[in-house]
């Protein structure tokens, strides 16, 4: 079984506003404001599975500064798990200042989302605000995917300036949530080769490779297997970004092993979300 675990869809009404959203949503502006930029829409997504031979997907929204716009976005993807049981799987987001987030939170869990992702504060460190949410979370024993970035290396669209001590922070503090750190937790999982407290603090995360062909050397499968296990390591591929061939072949040129792949590219995310 292949299971992406860190795609994203947008509703057909908030794709057709791009131009305004832009103009009215710094978070929408910093990751959609090159034309280049990909959106795509539940079928797509279908399709692209299909075509890749994708079994399952978790569906992302987006951290919509628009309270409104977090709850249509939800509520279609929602729709979107509905429609299709067996190949997509809802996840809430919303904007973690927002004052409505919580109940937001609360009310797309009772409805079936599996968990809440990608969440992100695109233009400062994940702080405090996020802890109500993924205690949250850990009372629901759903899992929280994060948003993250390497702190330094080339400017890209989405590139946060977060800082991996306020990424570490924030897992300290909630020790009860399990976490997926998308873009491989912008290289955090190398502390646990420090020689106290890092590995029981990082040890209810796993790491998802959404965008790493960008990001790093092939290589970075082993350093990551060497350092954290390969039990930690989720196929994601930021649909519409990449597709999973391209993943392919960085782990081919990694020389990654049958079994090893197996895990990344299905069993860990069944385990991990309970699939």
């Amino acid at each position: 079984m292949i299971i992406d675990a860190h795609a994203h869809i947008l509703p057909p009404e908030l794709i057709s506003r791009r131009e305004s959203l832009l103009k009215s949503d710094p978070a929408f502006n910093l990751l959609y404001a090159d034309p280049q930029a990909q959106m795509a829409g539940a079928g797509d997504l279908v399709a692209a599975m299909k075509s890749d031979g994708v079994d399952k997907a978790l569906v992302c929204g987006f951290p919509w500064r628009d309270p409104g716009h977090a709850r249509l976005h939800n509520d279609y993807i929602l729709q979107a798990a509905k429609e299709h049981p067996k190949r997509l799987i809802a996840l809430g987001c919303m904007d973690p200042l927002s004052r409505e987030a919580l109940d937001e939170a609360e009310r797309v869990l009772s409805n079936g989302a599996l968990g809440l992702g990608e969440l992100a504060r695109y233009h400062n460190d994940p702080g405090d605000e996020m802890v109500p949410l993924a205690d949250l979370c850990a009372e629901a024993d759903k899992p929280m995917m994060l948003h993250t970035n390497e702190p330094v290396g080339h400017v890209y669209p989405g590139k946060s300036p977060m800082t991996l001590r306020g990424l570490y922070d924030l897992i300290r503090a909630c020790p009860k949530t399990r976490f997926q750190l998308a873009h491989l937790g912008g290289g955090i999982f190398f502390y646990e080769l420090l020689k106290q407290e890092a590995a029981g603090v990082l040890k209810n995360c796993v790491f998802d490779i959404a965008a790493a062909p960008f990001l790093y050397q092939p290589d970075v499968y082993n350093v990551f297997i060497q350092t954290a296990g390969a039990d930690r390591l989720l196929y994601g591929s930021d649909f519409p970004l990449l597709r999973l061939k391209r993943y392919k072949k960085d782990m081919d040129k990694a020389g990654l092993d049958d079994k090893v792949k197996e895990k990344i590219l299905g069993l860990n995310a069944k385990s991990f979300w309970n699939i």
